[in-house]
């Protein structure tokens, strides 16, 4: 029986640069109030909102200080209840991201757990992860050397209990014990009260880490001890069965690095614990694994086409008829798509539409990132004190221990920092872009004047446009359920599928590259019409034609 959630479109907001409605410079839920209408215009149905608990905001809301509290920054309870009647009285749901694997360093959990003189501080104690000091020539040494996603070590001394406690993250984020069952019990009342208040789903945040390896092994930098260990899906399922199924929940986990077999075990039509998946495969197929200046993620190289492609058809063939695919070029921790895999200079909207064509007809159920559908690039941040994110100090720092110049650490930070997919909402050429009045929480990227949402919504052929167009043929055909086939898998520059829909094939054809190709057409166009294109052509005369740099085209038959 078909579920709601598979045919949804979902967009995501990342609150805090969304739109800020009482003008102190931050986004807040009044703001995404007043951009229902737009977002709704755009085909949209499912909004996604990104953390809007009470927080002292080390990273940005996933470090929360009380999961029943709305940040002060994004407004209150009240204001979230009307988000929720807004929304629903037009017919469109919303999800929240829910966080399970730490609390912020100040939730009154933690107050207690690391005051020995606290009266409840043995029942809190236990929420969290603790390690008594190793000691070396008669020096207090970490547990061991494992280091966390943020370039940093994961534990940190606590010198009231002489003891060390686990964060994965930030400092100020101590890991939660799933081991505990009233902890667990404690936060399914969390999940509760959100789901009797009316949300629709969660998208849930680093689910693949709740279980630690509690023998502590020592390890470099210690992954493999933190991340996706077997037990976690006992949490998971406990959950499922208890709250997400029942209540007939959208449930998307994050899962990075997930096998085959583990994420139909995430998300599989028999799982007990998802409806979908995140898991980041196709999202950094451009590393340059040769640069040790600033290595991993950060080494920006060349796009691999071919296995952008295996990716995307993979877990196509991985969940067909066995589970539910998510489809996504990225969300708040990756750079901003038309700057990683298209060309932000050159052919910055021909890329960005290109981009569009590539997945938007993939089945499956998408998720858009704000400001992606009118071509947002990457920030242009001269100097560190611009960005924002936690993750890119201890990483600067990092970059010019390894000899590189601070030139070449800014640019790392430009190309693929998180803050680049966080800037502001560009929604006008006035002054702040529309975002706010005043000066925002971290800066405007300054091409807001020639990229905002104002100058392509009075343009048919804007970058705008081709996702309302993209975004309306998905729903009107039913895409998200449609058939997929990948053509010249190999093709270093080539982009091309076949999505076969209730009652139209549509023929996608993408040159994913600034250089011309010259196109080996994959069936016979003569049957075919032409429904979009990013440049000026006519009908298919011929078995191959030569496509510009980034040139894109869709064309469209009836089903025999």
């Amino acid at each position: 029986m078909e579920k709601w959630w598979q045919s949804a479109i979902i967009y995501q907001v990342y609150l805090r640069s969304f739109k800020d409605a009482n003008n102190d410079g931050i986004g807040d839920i009044k703001g995404l109030i007043g951009k229902i209408d737009y977002l709704e215009e755009i085909g949209v149905d499912t909004i996604w909102v990104s953390p809007h608990y009470d927080s002292p905001m080390d990273d940005n809301g996933y470090d929360i200080r009380d999961f029943y509290k709305v940040s002060e920054d994004y407004g209150t309870l009240e204001d979230f209840k009307e988000l929720l009647k807004e929304a629903h009285e037009r017919d469109m749901k919303v999800i929240t991201d829910l966080v399970l694997n730490h609390t912020s360093d100040e939730h009154p959990w933690f107050e207690a757990a690391k005051d020995p003189n606290h009266p409840e501080h043995e029942y809190y104690h236990d929420f969290y992860i603790w390690h008594e000091p190793k000691y070396e020539d008669g020096k207090r040494k970490r547990p061991t050397r494992w280091i966390g996603w943020f370039g940093n070590p994961a534990w940190t001394y606590n010198e009231a209990t002489d003891e060390y406690y686990l964060h994965i993250f930030s400092r100020k984020m101590p890991d939660l014990n799933w081991r505990n069952p009233e902890m667990r019990k404690a936060m399914k009342k969390v999940i509760q009260f959100w789901i009797d208040l009316g949300v629709d789903g969660f998208r849930v945040d680093a689910t693949n880490h709740l279980e630690k390896n509690w023998d502590f092994p020592d390890g470099y930098p210690g992954y493999e001890n933190f991340s996706s260990l077997p037990k976690h899906h006992e949490y998971l399922q406990e959950l499922g069965r208890e709250l997400f199924h029942p209540n007939d929940l959208m449930i998307i986990g994050e899962a990075g690095g997930a096998t085959r077999e583990e994420a139909l075990q995430y998300a599989g039509f028999d799982s007990e614990e998802f409806n979908m998946l995140i898991h980041f495969e196709h999202c950094w197929v451009d590393t340059d694994e040769t640069n040790t200046l600033t290595p991993g993620k950060w080494a920006k190289g060349t796009v691999d086409i071919t296995r952008l492609k295996e990716s995307f058809y993979r877990w196509y063939k991985v969940f067909k008829d066995k589970g539910w695919n998510a489809i996504y070029w990225h969300n708040h921790d990756q750079p901003r798509i038309v700057s990683h895999y298209g060309d932000d200079e050159t052919h910055w909207e021909r890329s960005a539409k290109m981009l569009a064509c590539a997945l938007y007809l993939i089945p499956g159920t998408p998720i858009v990132y704000y400001g992606e559908e009118i071509g947002m690039t990457n920030v242009d941040y001269e100097n560190l004190e611009d960005f924002r994110d936690v993750e890119v100090f201890t990483e600067y720092e990092n970059f010019r221990r390894n000899g590189a110049s601070h030139e070449t650490a800014m640019q790392a930070l430009r190309d693929r920092s998180r803050d680049s997919a966080r800037s502001p909402m560009q929604w006008s050429d006035a002054p702040y872009a529309g975002f706010s009045e005043v000066k925002p929480w971290i800066p405007i990227n300054s091409n807001y004047e020639t990229i905002n949402v104002e100058r392509q919504q009075q343009s048919k052929s804007s970058i705008l446009s081709t996702y309302k167009t993209l975004l309306a043929l998905r729903a009107k055909e039913n895409l998200n359920f449609a058939d997929l086939t990948f053509y010249d898998i190999s093709h270093p520059q080539s982009f091309n599928y076949l999505s076969t829909g209730e009652h139209h094939e549509y023929l996608v054809l993408c040159n994913f590259s600034e250089k011309p190709l010259t196109m080996e057409f994959p069936l016979d166009l003569q049957t075919f019409d032409v429904y979009y294109s990013n440049v000026d052509i006519g009908k298919a005369e011929r078995k191959s034609e030569e496509f510009a740099p980034y040139e894109a085209r869709i064309y469209k038959r009836k089903r025999q």
